[in-house]
């Protein structure tokens, strides 16, 4: 043993010692919280003699993915980078189907009957290490209902032909292949952690299967005692696709009952929750569709001690190269959120995972850097994408034009710090103001308070040239590889490298190279491979790098590759192959700017008018722009702008706000690139906006469909509502009231906007009405701005139907709510309350807008 690590050895040991002789006698130092198991005490869950409640997710494919290019194996960073974001989010507890699903496919566990792929375990294995260095348990399905890409039961009925996929629950062969499926899994040990799976404390339970439908008692026990026989300290789930499941709540095999819910619904889980416990089991809710979760929900369920844990469908991560990872069934969650109303989610989420979790002192997991991996031209302009960072939730982008090392200032943030952001690069970010000679540009992760978390390193191109840096996750980049060289993960990032005694190359291939990078994990003993360039890619010519020690990093950097085309790096077999970390290079643009964009058109049109509040601004795309500023005044010179969007890449872009009603404005779009700036044809020109139409009772396809729009409020009397063409402002429809204010003394109905409406700069609401004629009969009109109630009171006495305006300055908070200051830009309800010296009645109301 080297001095050193004896002088270590013994200090560890002189530590352990005085911590033994701190404790009792006979006592035994704590068990590390990773090396302990969940346990089952009744309906309820224990870890280390604590009450174990959680909060989490289902990260269906961190063992084989099918949003990323394909069915493949998931990159060691999204891996990582999922579990991160899980406990940014404050959970304790992932399922992951693919981790014990994994039937019926080239890259699955079990290919076909009685063959098993080892391959398939490495991300499996990576998966389970780090969920547990990072403190999370795992829920493991080991089939699945559906034949998605991960295969399920029905793989096995096919492979032995049997022709009803329910014989998985009768059939000896079926149920034998499934336990010799499952052995094998549990039997697996893990390189990382040197533990069989089953002995791991990390996967806190097996699943029977993900909503299997179809379970019976017998074969529930069958296979529950089978794997409470390989696996005692492990738990068992088990649950159906909808509702709780006989079979599951009758065994005494099972320990978890999981049960599933679209749409999640407090009151349902709580229900399902007190039938499971009653019955002495423990209560999960495995999955719950995250666009129906509420704040509201989320507490309800914390509050509630029958419900262990709750797991939200799904997160997704970030992506190797920029953005994230997206998947198309509705139910996509990523953090911080793509929307408000996604980050709405995700705040509740969070809020139900720390408020259930029983240490409220955990720490918190460290960030990872961004990743800078392209900046590239467009048309001359820099755009930049950059691979995001767990648990951020802002960025902001620095440039320097004096080199890698700054000094850098800000360039511009990529949306606001907190709901509806758009952080995370999906599309790269625009450097509007792009220099003329080389510019270097790193980014700065931020918190919810925008504060700096995390930078990256610096990614620098020069006037005409593209910068890439390859994060390694893949060999996507190269044009050509050995089929021997490994890639090993280390934290967020990769090591690159032969085996050893092995030889290996990597190449990769660029018309025009300028530079090339490449960063290595040194040692005293490894050994760096040669860089090689080529014009062809058959004529490899030794390079000479310079080499810069960085600590126990190496950096081998080439300055002038002019001429090439191609350079790689070859290592000879060798017993310590220093392994590669990062590679950039900078090339030719291909997108230079030789000229302004080109003629365009843009959308309205001069002159037009009864434009939509809402309106979408068009225009043709301009030949070589690199993008579009649009400007929106009142004034004809288009002084003091009302919108000003700058860096459009599309073509169409909608603003986040109302324009005012019946307001003329004056717009211009420019199109932008390296070379110049060229304004859309005609522009500026003028429109003019139409009413806001609020209201006008067209949409609905029947009586039925504007009763469930327009509920009665149901403290009041009955309202009976329902479409009329007789009585209506013009043709179609009006909505027929009829009411009885009973017992309350009033009546009224309520309307709950989708999503809220933005009246703009409207000072008056217009509406047609219609009345029966009775005496001092009235019409309260009643809003939800931005949280805070207005009404107002007219009397009804046209007979035939008539306009009403009514000022927006004649609302006042109601006596019995609270007070604050009328916004129009987030209307969330309108209300009609029926009002007169008779308490039955009729009324008609339509058309309504808010104008100015």
């Amino acid at each position: 043993m080297p001095r050193a690590a004896r002088r270590a050895a013994t200090a560890v040991a002189a530590c352990l010692a005085v911590a033994l002789s701190a404790a009792p006698a006979g006592a035994r130092p704590p068990q590390a919280a990773a090396d302990a198991f969940v346990t089952r005490d009744g309906a309820h869950l224990t870890l280390q003699g604590k009450p174990f409640r959680f909060g989490g997710t289902n990260l269906y494919w961190l063992g084989l993915d099918e949003n990323v290019g394909g069915v493949a194996h998931p990159t060691y960073f999204r891996i990582d980078d999922a579990l991160r974001t899980v406990r940014a989010m404050n959970a304790t507890v992932v399922r992951s189907h693919t981790l014990g699903t994994s039937l019926g496919c080239a890259e699955c566990i079990q290919p076909a009957l009685g063959r098993y792929n080892e391959q398939a375990f490495a991300p499996i294995d990576y998966a389970v290490a780090r969920s547990r260095a990072l403190g999370l348990r795992l829920v493991v399905p080991l089939t699945d209902q559906w034949t998605y890409y991960s295969g399920g039961h029905t793989d096995i009925t096919e492979w032995l032909g049997l022709a009803d996929p329910k014989a998985f629950y009768t059939d000896p062969r079926a149920i034998a292949a499934y336990k010799d499926y499952i052995s094998h899994v549990l039997n697996h040990v893990n390189p990382y952690t040197g533990l069989a799976y089953k002995d791991d404390p990390t996967i806190m339970s097996w699943s029977l299967g993900n909503e299997l439908n179809d379970m019976t008692p017998a074969w529930t026990d069958d296979i529950g005692a089978h794997l409470h026989r390989l696996a005692p300290r492990q738990l068992v789930s088990a649950g159906r696709q909808q509702g709780v499941d006989p079979s599951a709540l009758g065994s005494s095999q099972v320990d978890i009952v999981d049960v599933h819910y679209y749409p999640s619904s407090a009151a349902t889980e709580s229900a399902d929750a007190r039938t499971v416990t009653a019955r002495g089991k423990v209560y999960l809710a495995g999955e719950h569709g995250t666009t129906s979760v509420t704040a509201a929900d989320a507490l309800a369920l914390a509050d509630d001690p029958n419900v262990t844990g709750a797991l939200s469908w799904s997160l997704f991560g970030h992506a190797d190269d920029h953005g994230y990872v997206q998947h198309d069934d509705g139910f996509t969650l990523h953090y911080p959120g793509d929307t408000a109303a996604m980050h709405a989610t995700v705040l509740a989420e969070s809020a139900f995972a720390r408020t259930v979790d029983g240490d409220p002192n955990r720490p918190a997991v460290p960030v990872t850097p961004p990743l800078v991996t392209a900046v590239t031209k467009n048309s001359g302009i820099n755009q930049i994408a950059w691979r995001g960072s767990a648990g951020a939730d802002g960025y902001r982008v620095e440039r320097s034009t004096q080199g890698p090392d700054g000094p850098f200032g800000p360039v511009g943030p990529v949306g606001p710090v907190g709901p509806a952001t758009l952080s995370d690069n999906d599309a790269p970010w625009t450097d509007t103001t792009t220099p003329a000679g080389s510019a270097w540009y790193r980014v700065v992760a931020l918190d919810r308070a925008g504060r700096p978390i995390a930078t990256s390193a610096a990614l620098g191109a020069g006037a005409a040239q593209d910068a890439v840096a390859d994060p390694l996750q893949t060999f996507a980049l190269n044009s050509d590889h050995s089929d021997g060289l490994t890639v090993t993960p280390d934290g967020a990032d990769v090591r690159v490298a032969p085996a050893p005694r092995a030889a290996g190359q990597i190449t990769w291939s660029r018309p025009g190279l300028a530079g090339f990078r490449a960063d290595f994990a040194t040692t005293d003993r490894a050994t760096l491979p040669t860089v090689q360039v080529s014009a062809d890619g058959s004529t490899w010519t030794d390079a000479a790098p310079a080499l810069q020690r960085q600590g126990d990093h190496t950096v081998l950097a080439l300055d002038d590759l002019r001429g090439a085309a191609h350079v790689r790096l070859r290592w000879q077999a060798d017993r310590h192959p220093a392994p590669l970390t990062r590679a950039s290079w900078t090339a030719a643009t291909a997108s230079p700017a030789t000229a302004a964009p080109g003629a365009f058109q843009q959308t309205p049109t001069g002159g037009a008018t009864a434009i939509d509040t809402h309106t979408a601004f068009s225009w043709t795309a301009a030949p070589n722009a690199a993008y579009y500023d649009l400007t929106v005044s009142k004034n004809a010179d288009l002084s003091d702008p009302v919108i000003q969007a700058d860096g459009l890449r599309t073509t169409t872009w909608t603003p986040p706000v109302n324009l005012q009603p019946n307001t003329d404005y004056h717009y211009r779009v420019t199109a932008v690139n390296g070379a110049g700036s060229t304004i859309a044809d005609g522009a500026p020109a003028a429109f003019t906006t139409a009413d806001l139409t609020v209201e006008d009772f067209e949409g609905y396809a029947s009586d039925a469909a504007l009763t469930s729009a327009y509920p009665r409020n149901t403290g009041g009397g009955a309202v009976t509502t329902s479409l009329d063409a007789a009585h209506a402002d013009g043709p179609g429809h009006s909505l027929r009231a009829a009411y009885d204010h009973g017992a309350p003394g009033y009546a009224g109905i309520i309307r709950s906007f989708p999503s809220a409406q933005d009246w703009g700069g409207a000072d008056h609401l217009t509406l047609w009405a219609r009345s029966d004629g009775s005496a001092d009969q009235a019409l309260t009109v009643q809003f939800v701005a931005n949280g805070v109630y207005w009404e107002t009171t007219v009397p009804l006495s046209a007979t035939d139907g008539g306009r009403i305006t009514l000022p927006l300055s004649s609302f006042k908070n109601p006596g019995w709510a609270s007070p604050g200051a009328l916004d129009t830009s987030r209307i969330s309800q309108l209300s009609f309350y029926f009002n007169g010296t008779a308490a039955t009645g009729t009324a008609w109301i339509d058309s309504i807008t808010a104008a100015r």
